[in-house]
């Protein structure tokens, strides 16, 4: 699961900010993408006149639209990333980019943005960073709760995973962990982040519990996953996941 590049272009469709984060589309020339853009925007009026991201999926790929006035940013990624971690990571991408450039209009066609502050920004915004470093010491903390259950056997792995779609840590199969973000995708999309904790069971017997826990100062909602395994009974499992979660509560 990765996002591959950004892309920043006028309506026109020239690409004014370009940013790969991985080395799989290195060999790609982006004046050859960009019309792949201009088409898209031609085809479809639909993608530049709202103001919610946009998505368009193309095998294993995904590109996901924002528009901004003269303005259309654009991540790349794997389909299997997930949306709700892309998707707010393009609008805060936009958000940064408004506020070292707030006059767009004086943007020319031909101009190519050279600004290295920008994109140091930029790479801290995709990796998720900006948001572990604001509360570093908590996470930690709670990893360490985390691995002790492991340790202790109490539970098989878990996932730590913010509103916003970063996976600040994971134990969990990948399989879990993406219908973990699945799950937290249709939470956000439907409103329903305030729901009771969801459970169900693998074919293995194994039981995989999910539960949103409300951190009551400035850090966003949190996401618990835990796997446990099948000879635990499902009120105990249950009952301990309310535990966790007074305990990751109890942690600040």
């Amino acid at each position: 699961m990765k996002i591959h590049s950004l892309f920043i272009l006028k309506r026109t469709g020239a690409c004014i900010f370009h940013k790969n984060f991985t080395n799989d589309f290195d060999n790609i020339e982006v004046n050859l993408v960009t019309p792949f853009f201009s088409a898209i925007f031609s085809f479809s009026e639909n993608v530049i006149s709202r103001k919610t991201p946009e998505i368009l999926e193309m095998r294993e790929l995904r590109f996901v639209f924002k528009v901004h006035r003269d303005l259309i940013f654009s991540i790349l990624s794997d389909s299997t990333m997930s949306l709700l971690f892309v998707t707010t990571r393009l609008e805060r991408i936009v958000d940064v980019f408004l506020e070292e450039y707030p006059d767009t209009t004086k943007i020319k066609d031909y101009q190519q943005i050279e600004n290295p502050k920008f994109a140091k920004i930029v790479d801290s915004i995709v990796a998720g960073e900006d948001e572990i470093y604001l509360s570093q010491t908590f996470y930690t903390k709670v990893i360490d709760v985390f691995e002790g259950l492991i340790s202790d056997n109490e539970i098989v792995g878990a996932a730590l995973l913010t509103t916003k779609g970063n996976t600040i840590y994971t134990s969990l199969p990948n399989e879990i962990l993406v219908n973990s973000l699945k799950e937290l995708e249709i939470r956000f999309m439907i409103g329903a982040l305030n729901l009771p904790e969801m459970y169900y069971g693998l074919e293995t017997g194994q039981k995989v519990f999910s539960r949103i826990v409300d951190i009551p100062w400035k850090l966003d909602p949190l996401l618990v996953v835990v796997l446990y395994d099948k000879t635990v009974p499902l009120g105990m499992a249950e009952l301990n996941l309310t535990r966790l979660a007074k305990r990751i509560t109890n942690i600040i």
